[in-house]
C-alpha cells in the first residue's frame, strides 16, 4: 500500500468520523436555546440572537402578526396548550426556518421557533413572510391535513404581506412552479409529508405552492369558516363533500387549473 493510498484512507476515516459527530437538527436546535442570548421581548414575543447580530424590530413586527393572525381567523392564542409566551431564535445555524419538532411539532407543542438569518433580514424589509407563516404554525398547531397546515400558513402570511416570498418560494407566487408528480393525490388528505419533502427542493417548492393554492381556492369559494371546519376534520377527505358539495379531486382540480 502506497503513502499516497495510505493518506487517502486516513482522510476518509476522519471526514467519515466528522460527519457521524455532526448533531442532528434537533440537537441544534437545542443547543441554539441553550447559547442564544435574550436581546429583547415585546408583548407576547421573547427575541434571541445566536451567533448573529438581530434587528430587535423583529420582536414587535411577530408579536403585531400574531395579534393580525387571530383577527383573520377568529380565534385567540392557546394559551392552555402553548402557554403565554413565544420565544424566536435566530441563529447562523438555522438553514431552515421551523417550529420546535418540524412537521412533528404537534406531538409536543412549543411556541418556539428558529429563524435564518437571512428570512429574518428580509422580514423587516416586508420581502419575506416565513416569519409570519412559521408563527401561523403555532395559531393553528392542531392539524390532520399536513398539506391543509403549511397551505394555511402560507395564506395567513401572504395576508400581511401580500407578494412576499414565503418558505422555500423566496421570490413569491407571482408565478406557481410546475405541480409535481404525485402531490395532487395527496392534497387535502390525511397523508404524511413525502420523504422527498426534505430530499428534493423542486419538490418542495411545489409541495408548498400547491398547498397554498388549494387552501385559497377553498377560501375564496366557500369562506375562512367553512374552510377551518375541514381543517378541523379529523377525516378531512371525507369532509369535502360534505362541506363543499364536490370530491376533493375535483376542488383540488380547479384549485390548480
Amino acid at each position: 500500500m502506497t503513502l499516497t493510498h495510505v493518506l487517502r484512507v486516513l482522510l476518509f476515516v476522519f471526514l467519515h468520523a466528522c460527519l457521524q459527530a455532526q448533531p442532528m437538527p434537533q440537537s441544534i436546535d437545542a443547543q441554539i436555546m441553550r447559547e442564544a442570548k435574550l436581546i429583547t421581548s415585546s408583548g407576547r414575543v421573547d427575541l434571541y440572537e445566536h451567533k448573529i447580530s438581530v434587528n430587535t424590530e423583529l420582536a414587535p413586527l411577530s408579536d403585531r402578526a400574531i395579534t393580525q393572525m387571530e383577527t383573520i381567523l377568529g380565534r385567540k392564542w392557546d394559551s392552555h396548550a402553548l402557554g403565554e409566551r413565544i420565544s424566536i431564535y435566530v441563529s447562523a445555524e438555522t438553514r431552515v426556518s421551523h417550529v420546535l419538532g418540524g412537521y412533528e411539532h404537534q406531538s409536543n407543542p412549543k411556541p418556539v421557533l428558529f429563524l435564518n438569518p437571512l428570512v429574518a433580514r428580509m422580514a423587516l424589509a416586508g420581502k419575506n413572510a416565513t416569519y409570519a407563516h412559521e408563527l401561523a404554525h403555532l395559531l393553528t398547531w392542531r392539524f390532520h391535513s399536513h398539506t391543509l397546515r403549511e397551505g394555511l400558513a402560507d395564506y395567513l402570511a401572504l395576508q400581511l404581506h401580500p407578494g412576499a416570498g414565503v418558505g422555500p418560494n423566496r421570490e413569491g407566487y407571482a408565478s406557481f412552479p410546475p405541480v409535481a408528480e404525485g402531490i395532487a393525490e395527496i392534497l387535502g388528505t390525511a397523508a404524511s409529508p413525502p420523504a422527498s419533502l426534505t430530499q428534493d427542493q423542486a419538490f418542495r417548492e411545489s409541495y408548498y405552492a400547491s398547498s397554498y393554492r388549494l387552501v385559497r381556492y377553498l377560501i375564496e369559494v366557500g369562506g375562512l369558516p367553512k374552510f377551518l371546519e375541514l381543517y378541523a376534520s379529523r377525516d378531512p377527505e371525507a369532509a369535502f363533500k360534505q362541506l363543499y358539495g364536490q370530491e376533493r379531486k375535483a376542488l383540488v382540480a380547479a384549485a390548480l387549473k
